[in-house]
């Protein structure tokens, strides 16, 4: 049965396990790190449905990008753009006060010196978590935005708006970990499908709503589908193409 509209949904906590918080260090010099000598040339650089990627810049600076995410970088004397035409990264910058580092993505533009941060771009906008140090999220349509360690800014075509944020949480994805806290079941499930080539179809709106907490692996879709199930009494269907669509448990008439 649907909860009333004016009650809060309850908190259902699921799967994985704490796998311990970031270690940047071991973040970005992970197996598959390149060394790009870019100065003067632009380079791109991408990676597939479900796969991740670290990049070590000529600068001594740090890239490590999500699934399904594409940059392009340009060093040079003057300063250092990276431009994020798609899916998200996490930057560790190296010190440079004589060259800006500056990342752009959907008209809203970050500017950091010496410091780690996370910008992510989806049709909803962008959205930069600040780790360690500090930034400048300039936004169209709105004044700048300072941020400090644990903050996030979401830009819209009205601004950026900082807000408090768990930067740990927020950027567990670069170790390979999911972490969901008081989300909605369905917020999850497309989170989840960002790793996936074959995707979670939700197909109970009883549950859709009801925020959960949990960790997991990305790309593990064996061991949310099976949590999911087990806690929400949903039944797994294979669909044609390879995805999986979770219906509500159909009861056996006796």
């Amino acid at each position: 049965m649907l909860q009333d509209a004016g009650r809060p949904k309850p908190r259902r906590s699921f799967g994985g396990g704490w796998l311990g918080p970031a270690v940047l260090a071991l973040v970005f010099a992970g197996v598959g790190v390149g060394v790009y000598q870019v100065y003067y040339a632009q380079t791109a650089f991408e990676t597939d449905v479900g796969e991740q990627k670290s990049i070590q810049l000529a600068d001594g600076s740090f890239v490590r990008l999500d699934t399904d995410s594409r940059i392009r970088v340009r060093l040079n004397g003057a300063g250092r753009k990276v431009e994020l035409l798609e899916g998200q990264a996490l930057f560790k910058v190296a010190h440079d006060a004589r060259r800006p580092f500056t990342v752009s993505a959907g008209g809203a533009t970050v500017t950091a010196l010496g410091t780690v941060f996370d910008v992510r771009r989806s049709s909803q906008g962008v959205e930069v978590v600040l780790v360690e140090g500090k930034v400048r999220v300039q936004a169209a349509g709105g004044p700048d935005q300072i941020l400090t360690p644990n903050q996030s800014a979401h830009t819209t075509r009205q601004g950026a708006k900082a807000q408090p944020i768990d930067a740990t949480t927020a950027t567990s994805w670069a170790d390979g970990r999911l972490v969901f806290s008081g989300t909605p079941l369905q917020k999850a499930v497309s989170e989840v499908n960002r790793y996936l080539t074959h995707k979670i179809e939700l197909d109970a709106p009883d549950v859709a709503d009801t925020v959960i907490s949990g960790t997991f692996r990305a790309g593990d879709r064996t061991a949310f589908v099976s949590a999911a199930s087990d806690l929400f009494s949903l039944e797994a269907q294979p669909q044609p193409g390879g995805a999986v669509k979770l219906v509500p448990h159909r009861t056996k008439n006796p």
